[in-house]
């Protein structure tokens, strides 16, 4: 009969190796228990993990559109508010129109230039709105502010009007403003209306040769870009997220709050207040509702806020359905990963006691 003797240097290093193992499986475990992933998805999934991979950049793409989408909602509300405040504005002008009829108070006269002061004023600053430091009128100008202040000290608008009014007195021979017949003062309008509206460009006389030949509106009023902003709200579907400042419902809301307010005056004859009024009215009505006007964008904005909503819950439902394809791949059962970290936790814990007791063994406890 043979004896073959084991040292107790050899048991312990066996249980090393055993808890290093363990500790390795118990990482492992852990990850998975706090993951809900495979610790390892390339010796879990095997072939399909190039699979795995495209779902999962396919949801990272998904989530990218989503937080585009949402920006551009901000941003189409945001722009639809503004407009609605523009309408309201534009209602004021009319309402001040109205009240004043055909008087020729100085008081009354006074209270509407006021009236329309405020409006303008509102409206350069609704037109100025930035959304997370872009300004949703500048199109994609978005860094620049699109209107600029006529109230302002040394305005260029401000003195491109007073240019033209007194270009035109000194061109038809009239010795004042007050000189100026019904007849003067809606030809006047007319020319400054088509200056504002881009159809006839700046002119030199008066105008720096600087400016002469380009649109009033783009020269001194406004800075924004014809182009509007757009985002992706899908792989196939671009939407405009904004509109700009050079609007034809926008060059027509300036143009009537500032003839009435720089020309409805009492030294002003009664025809020529009467010309004024007549297309003031007529002037913010189209601002309102013609042609690109204030209402008109506020419903190509809606439109693309629907679009944009509409796509939104489509990319939440393609994300939900490749986010439970890549879990059912990638994920492990959580009450198996407790149950398997609890029983790694046990393991390691029965062999640092048989460790411990090993490391007691000794030849003088038995001599």
């Amino acid at each position: 009969m043979k004896t073959s003797f084991v040292s107790t240097l050899s048991i312990q290093t066996t249980m090393r190796n055993s808890i290093a193992g363990v500790q390795r499986e118990m990482v492992k475990a852990n990850q998975e228990a706090v993951t809900m992933k495979h610790a390892d998805l390339g010796v879990a999934l095997g072939a399909n993990t190039s699979r795995a991979l495209d779902l999962s950049r396919e949801i990272t793409r998904i989530n990218s559109l989503v937080s585009s989408a949402a920006l551009a909602t901000q941003r189409l509300e945001t722009t639809e508010l503004a407009l609605a405040n523009m309408n309201e504005s534009a209602l004021t002008i009319q309402s001040a129109i109205l009240t004043l009829g055909n008087s020729g108070d100085e008081g009354s006269l006074a209270t509407a230039r006021k009236a329309m002061t405020n409006a303008l004023e509102s409206f350069t600053t609704f037109a100025n709105t930035a959304v997370q430091g872009e300004y949703i009128f500048a199109g994609i100008n978005s860094d620049v502010k699109p209107m600029n202040d006529y109230f302002a000290a040394g305005s260029p608008a401000k003195a491109a009007i007073d240019a033209e009014f007194n270009h035109f007195l000194s061109s038809n021979s009239i010795a004042s403003a007050s000189a100026m017949t019904k007849d003067q003062m809606e030809s006047f309008l007319t020319g400054l209306e088509k200056k504002f509206t881009g159809e006839v460009p700046l002119s030199s006389p008066p105008h720096a040769a600087a400016i002469a030949g380009q649109d009033l509106w783009k020269a001194v009023f406004s800075d924004a870009s014809d182009e509007n902003m757009k985002v992706r709200i899908s792989p196939s579907e671009v939407v405009e997220s904004s509109t700009n400042a050079n609007s034809q419902g926008m060059r027509n809301f300036a143009f009537a709050s500032i003839i009435s307010m720089e020309f409805l005056k009492g030294e002003m004859s009664q025809g020529a207040r009467e010309a004024v009024a007549t297309r003031t009215t007529t002037v913010i009505a189209r601002a309102m509702n013609g042609v690109d006007s204030i209402n008109q964008q506020r419903t190509t904005i809606g439109i693309s806020t629907e679009r944009v909503a509409k796509a939104g819950e489509s990319l939440q439902a393609q994300e939900d359905i490749l986010t439970k394809g890549l879990v059912a791949m990638e994920g492990v059962d959580p009450e198996e990963a407790a149950t398997r970290l609890n029983t790694m936790k046990t393991l390691l814990e029965t062999a640092y006691a048989v460790t411990a007791k090993i490391q007691q063994l000794s030849l003088a406890n038995f001599l």
